[in-house]
């Protein structure tokens, strides 16, 4: 058992297990309600910025996930600087436009467009792109 704990946490430290995954709470349309909490006799529980209970009728429970390209990220406030979305998911790619550093004012949210090799596709200022995995943080939503 002490085996898989130790592998289980060198994976981790490695980025190979930290998955970006989370259930959400979507309607008919497939817009998202909240972060699925949990479920109760007639409704959901769902958190947004507060935790708060909607009805079930005509919402469902799915997974999102930042390598299907659902949810958001936002610029990882322990970076400074304006982080560089680049051609392709590698350091040496040209730079398409960057994302300004948001000391001033809470971080803009991009649409996840998926994650390749620890990489996040996003389109900033009209252009598509990747940026690495450290300098954004992914969520299920903006509640920014």
């Amino acid at each position: 058992m002490k085996k898989y704990l130790v592998l289980a946490f060198l994976l981790m430290s490695f980025g190979v297990m930290s998955a970006q995954s989370m259930k959400m709470v979507v309607d008919s349309r497939g817009e998202v309600v909240g972060r699925y909490v949990k479920t109760n006799q007639l409704t959901y529980t769902v958190s947004v910025q507060d935790d708060i209970e909607v009805s079930k009728k005509g919402l469902k429970v799915v997974t999102y996930s930042a390598a299907k390209g659902q949810g958001i990220v936002y610029y990882d406030q322990s970076h400074t600087g304006p982080l560089n979305v680049r051609k392709r998911p590698t350091k040496s790619s040209p730079v398409v436009t960057q994302i300004p550093d948001p000391a001033c004012y809470m971080p803009d949210c991009y649409k996840c467009l998926g994650k390749v090799n620890g990489w996040y596709k996003v389109r900033v200022n009209g252009k598509v792109g990747y940026v690495r995995g450290d300098l954004l943080e992914w969520d299920g939503m903006c509640t920014m």
